[in-house]
């Protein structure tokens, strides 16, 4: 483990010592708390669709479910971003807050030409971890999902550093969302008793720009973009 992973690791155990201390939960409203004017968001990832991976992430998503703590991300959304999202507007452009519906096709011409060439990598997924919005699974790339996003905002500048709330990007796979705030016991005991499990390895060859539309936060059908490596 080198010391990228090792900050992963040390950032994701922070947050599971506090979750366990104060194991309180946000549910999933069907609403994202978005300015009023964004129309859609842009953003880039890892996909994670490896069969292997799938299936041991499907297996503790299941027992996850079982609790009747959470609702489950479908697996073809599961993903690492790279980059935290941009917004757009069909309103008068504020940039870098808000941007025009041209930053699109910008965005993916310069982030192709960017990382072309990069190569694939090796990403390992281990353990699970509760955030307070989602339950997550901890991947570990030896930093390169960072030189990544250090590449991306080079040629792109418009691309934020951090979330919408303030937080700074750290490596993650959404699992699932929360379904319900109290009787999490069962919940927190199953994610502790899976916090250092092995769900694999895979091959990441190509990142994903998405653009997903939103009309009064609610989010619409996503659009996806192959971005090579090679």
């Amino acid at each position: 483990m080198n010391a990228a992973d090792r900050a992963t690791a040390e950032r994701h155990q922070a947050i599971w010592e506090e979750f366990r201390l104060r194991p309180a939960v946000t549910a999933w409203t069907g609403r994202m708390p978005l300015p009023p004017e964004v129309t859609a968001a842009v953003g880039f990832v890892i996909p994670v669709d490896d069969a292997t991976v799938r299936q041991s992430l499907q297996e503790v998503v299941s027992r996850l479910g079982a609790t009747g703590c959470v609702t489950a991300f479908p697996a073809d959304y599961w993903h690492i971003t790279v980059v935290p999202p941009a917004f757009l507007t069909s309103g008068d452009p504020v940039p870098p807050r808000l941007l025009p519906p041209s930053f699109v096709q910008e965005a993916l011409e310069k982030s192709r030409a960017a990382v072309r060439g990069q190569g694939a990598f090796d990403m390992a997924v281990r353990g699970l971890n509760a955030f307070r919005d989602v339950a997550v699974a901890v991947p570990y790339d030896g930093g390169r999902g960072l030189e990544l996003a250090s590449i991306l905002r080079a040629a792109i500048p418009e691309l934020p550093e951090r979330y919408l709330d303030g937080h700074e990007p750290l490596p993650h796979i959404s699992l699932t969302q929360y379904a319900r705030n109290d009787r999490l016991e069962e919940l927190v005991g199953l994610i502790h008793r899976e916090r250092e499990r092995d769900f694999g390895r895979f091959c990441a060859d190509r990142l994903e720009m998405f653009v997903l539309p939103w009309h009064n936060g609610a989010p619409g059908r996503v659009e996806k973009h192959v971005i090579p490596l090679d």
